[in-house]
C-alpha cells in the first residue's frame, strides 16, 4: 500500500511540474530586439568620381563669348557629422566636409589665344541631412553650401568659387560603430574669373559638375 502512494504521489508531482512548465512557457513573451539608431557623432573617409560640363567665358567690355566644355576628375577626403533619430525613423543631420580633387577645366581664351589645362584643386561642403531609416538601413537626402578653388596649370591664376549642392544618399550601418554609404551630388561653384585686365576685360569659368562617391563612417 505504501508503495502504491508514493507512486501516485510521484505522478502527481510530475504532472504539476509538467503543467507549470507549460504555463511559464506559454506565458512568457518573446524579448524584442533593440533596433538601431543613427544619433550620434560620426568621422569618415569619403571617394568618387567627378564629371559635368565647365563653362568658360571671355569678357570684353559689354560683349561676351562663351562656350562649354566637358570635365571630370576625381574626389577623395575626409567628414564629420552629427545624427538624431526621432519618432522612431526619422532622421535629421548636418555634415561638413572637404575633398582633394583632380577635376580637370580646359580652358580657352578664344582663337588660341589663351589655351591652358585647369584644376578645381579642393571641394569642401557644409550640408545639412534629411532621411528615414529602416532599422539600419537609413535613405536621406542633402544640401547645402559648397566652395572651392580652380588653378590654370603652370600660371599664378586661381580662383575661389562658392555656390550650392544638392542630392542624395543610402548608408547602411554594417555595426553599431561602423557604417558604409553611397551618395549623388549635384554641384554649383558659380562663375569666378580667372584673369581680370581691369575695365571688365578678361576671362573666367562656371563649375557645375555631378559627384558619386562611395564612403565609411566611424560612429561615436
Amino acid at each position: 500500500m505504501i508503495r502504491k502512494y508514493i507512486i501516485a504521489a510521484a505522478a502527481l508531482v510530475a504532472a504539476g511540474s509538467t503543467a507549470m512548465a507549460a504555463d511559464i512557457s506559454y506565458d512568457a513573451a518573446p524579448i524584442p530586439a533593440q533596433s538601431f539608431n543613427w544619433t550620434g557623432f560620426y568621422v569618415g573617409l569619403t571617394g568618387g568620381a567627378a564629371t559635368g560640363d565647365t563653362d568658360v567665358f571671355i569678357t570684353d567690355g559689354e560683349v561676351t563669348d562663351d562656350g562649354s566644355l566637358s570635365s571630370s576628375g576625381f574626389i577623395g577626403g575626409v567628414q564629420v557629422g552629427y545624427n538624431w533619430q526621432f519618432q522612431n525613423n526619422f532622421v535629421l543631420g548636418a555634415v561638413a566636409d572637404i575633398s582633394a580633387s583632380n577635376y580637370g577645366i580646359h580652358i580657352g581664351a578664344g582663337d588660341g589665344v589663351f589655351e591652358a589645362d585647369g584644376e578645381l584643386k579642393y571641394l569642401g561642403t557644409v550640408r545639412a541631412r534629411a532621411g528615414y531609416a529602416w532599422d539600419r538601413a537609413l535613405v536621406y537626402a542633402h544640401g547645402g553650401f559648397a566652395y572651392g578653388e580652380v588653378e590654370v596649370d603652370d600660371t599664378d591664376l586661381s580662383a575661389s568659387h562658392s555656390g550650392w549642392t544638392i542630392g542624395a544618399g543610402l548608408e547602411y550601418a554594417l555595426t553599431d560603430k561602423i557604417s558604409f554609404g553611397t551618395e549623388y551630388a549635384y554641384v554649383d561653384l558659380g562663375d569666378e574669373l580667372l584673369f581680370d585686365a581691369g575695365d571688365g576685360d578678361g576671362f573666367g569659368a562656371e563649375v557645375k559638375f555631378h559627384t558619386v562617391k562611395a564612403m565609411i563612417n566611424f560612429r561615436f
